[in-house]
């Protein structure tokens, strides 16, 4: 798949993520800059994972790629902006649980509104329904979903 884009070579798939990416970032760090000092797109991503119960420290590194060091490393300013709460498992008190303190729900909703705000803007550009295809696809993708359709 090599279809000349305005004269030029077809970008890399790579870097159609990156740019929309940059979209998205600048929007995450308007929002930092705007209500929620300090935070980078690595924190975003990290509070979206935690359900509304928390989850277990080994979990919450399994789902987000990151290793036990980095996990600490990322929370622990999540933790002293009062983001998230660090305490043990009510079922198994050896375990570590992640939950979202008040602002940090505030915060996902904040993300969630500010993003829905890119993607309207996006379908208005592509068009609603091309928009909506673009995005199961990429839920697809991202989460593992199934082909379908004819082989």
């Amino acid at each position: 798949m090599s279809t000349a884009v305005n004269g030029r070579p077809e970008p890399l798939v790579s870097t159609l993520f990156e740019l929309m990416m940059l979209r998205l970032r600048d929007e995450l760090y308007a929002l930092s800059d705007a209500r929620f000092p300090g935070l980078r797109a690595r924190h975003y991503r990290l509070l979206s994972f935690l359900p509304p119960e928390g989850e277990r420290l080994s979990r919450l590194t399994e789902d987000s790629g990151l290793t036990k060091q980095a996990l600490a490393q990322a929370l622990a300013p999540l933790e002293v902006g009062g983001y998230v709460e660090v305490g043990p498992d009510p079922s198994d008190r050896r375990a570590r649980l992640v939950r979202l303190s008040p602002r940090g729900r505030e915060v996902n909703e904040a993300v969630r509104a500010r993003l829905a705000g890119v993607e309207r803007e996006w379908a208005a550009r592509v068009g609603d329904d091309r928009w909506a295809c673009a995005r199961t696809v990429l839920t697809d993708l991202a989460v593992g979903g199934t082909r379908t359709g004819a082989d």
